[in-house]
């Protein structure tokens, strides 16, 4: 039986429209379309997290991040650094994704995160504190 080719996720930390999280992940896209597809899924309508309406009927489009994510074999996440740190767009559709706990549709997926920012440092959240001296 021949199987299909990887289902990648792409989501941007980033809204704007000229993001250049959102255009390393359109880049991706097309350097990986002999092997993979990859789509890339707006995290624009997704609403602040709020337990109140994380029940049976999430939000229309909680509930498309979360079938996107079941569908994917593995997710790319391109985030820009803000603050040394994730921005509240991605941290807040990851926050509804990983719900509910020990069910949810990351568990599991593959990942693979990188960051982009204007700083001749690149990303560097993963090896700076934010303490000031």
């Amino acid at each position: 039986m021949e199987e299909g080719p990887i289902k990648l996720l792409g989501l941007s930390g980033s809204l704007r429209k000229e993001s250049a999280s959102t255009a390393l992940l359109k880049s991706l896209e097309k350097l990986v379309r002999d092997k993979a597809e990859l789509s890339i899924f707006s995290l624009a309508e997704i609403p602040l997290y709020n337990g109140d309406i994380d029940g049976d009927s999430k939000p229309a489009s909680v509930e498309a991040l979360r079938q996107a994510i079941l569908l994917a074999d593995g997710l790319v996440i391109s985030s820009p650094e803000y603050n040394y740190g994730m921005p509240g767009v991605l941290k807040n559709a990851l926050d509804w994704a990983s719900r509910p706990a020990y069910a949810s549709p990351l568990k599991g997926k593959h990942v693979l995160l990188f960051t982009s920012s204007p700083s001749p440092y690149g990303g560097v959240a993963r090896s700076r504190s934010c303490v000031t001296r």
